[in-house]
């Protein structure tokens, strides 16, 4: 392939029912698999445009007129390549036509670019703050202007009362009331609870009530060690089997959380959850884990701090997200 070349990855996933066609723009040109079906422009089609069209989806109709019914084998599209290069696409017809829309879904892809750069930015920089309150290389003052007490060292389970374990249910259609807490439904960057679709318990017990001061970790699988505080913005929130809960009771139970959103949490986790040799972490192990503790006044000052922070981010992501969604529905409105 040669730079400005288009490639079909006949690979079906989540979101790509029928593939992904993307354009080589990093490299001078690049090999790639034979399973993949390459192609040149003719000089009667704008690239950019092309680009844009194939994120619409929009094209996915053409090719599923071609693509046999079931029809698929090991992840791959049966899609002969004599067959896909006489589907039909409906284009803009002139070549300024194309420019136009083209340089307008590129100043939007510019603005998502701009945006995100400044929520990783925001991401960074509450990382490093963390590193340096947990470690204590910064520290609060109280408001009178005096030094806080040192720090102790107490474990989760000394801090909390005794931990308990979720529902043993599937999850079925949302009630519109009752929702159902996962690993999955449980953001791996912002831990907050962002579920594909919200879900209702198949059975529920008030025993399994999320309520607030309460963390829950994962006990077992990839997400090992992934952790949700509640947030009773959340709603009547019941939590599944493959989580563990703890009620904070003796400190602040955000600033417990933010511990375990800490590179040291993730190491200990490494440690605690591969000895087996399978993934796991239970009760009694997540309740030796050590938390460091300073005066609750301080406590209370780093979760504000960092509570701050996260509603910068969140901000942030809401405007990602609009823009994305905004992107998304001119894609399906400029393309037939």
């Amino acid at each position: 392939m040669k730079k400005g070349d288009f490639a079909y990855n006949k690979s079906y996933s989540v979101g790509y029912d029928y593939g992904s066609i993307k354009r080589l723009d990093r490299y001078e040109d690049g090999v790639v698999s034979t399973l993949y079906i390459c192609m040149s422009l003719t000089s009667d089609t704008n690239s950019d445009y092309l680009t844009h069209y194939f994120d619409s989806m929009k094209w996915n109709k053409s090719v599923s007129e071609i693509s046999a019914e079931g029809a698929r084998n090991h992840g791959l599209l049966n899609i002969p390549t004599e067959s896909f290069f006489q589907t039909k696409h409906f284009l803009a017809p002139t070549l300024a036509k194309q420019q136009k829309i083209a340089d307008f879904l590129s100043n939007v892809d510019s603005i998502i670019t701009a945006e995100t750069k400044i929520l990783n930015t925001l991401q960074k920089k509450k990382k490093a703050l963390m590193q340096k309150l947990f470690t204590r290389q910064l520290r609060f003052k109280s408001d009178d202007g005096k030094d806080f007490p040192a720090w102790e060292e107490k474990k989760l389970g000394e801090i909390s009362s005794s931990p308990k374990y979720g529902l043993n249910a599937s999850g079925i259609d949302y009630d519109g009331e009752h929702k159902y807490l996962r690993i999955t439904d449980i953001d791996e960057v912002t831990h907050t609870f962002s579920p594909e679709e919200i879900t209702t318990p198949s059975e529920f017990s008030d025993d399994y009530l999320l309520e607030e001061n309460d963390i829950v970790f994962a006990r077992t699988g990839a997400s090992t060690g992934k952790t949700y505080l509640y947030n009773p913005n959340d709603g009547d929130l019941y939590f599944a089997g493959f989580l563990i809960k703890f009620h904070i009771k003796d400190a602040n139970a955000r600033f417990v959380f933010y511990q375990t959103c800490t590179h040291e949490y993730e190491k200990w986790v490494h440690v605690m959850s591969t000895r087996s040799g399978q993934p796991g972490i239970n009760s009694e192990e997540y309740s030796t884990l050590k938390i460091q503790l300073p005066c609750i006044e301080e406590q209370q000052k780093i979760a504000d701090c960092l509570s701050s922070i996260d509603s910068l981010i969140q901000n942030q992501q809401n405007v990602v997200t609009t823009w994305q969604q905004r992107k998304k529905a001119l894609l399906q409105q400029m393309f037939v």
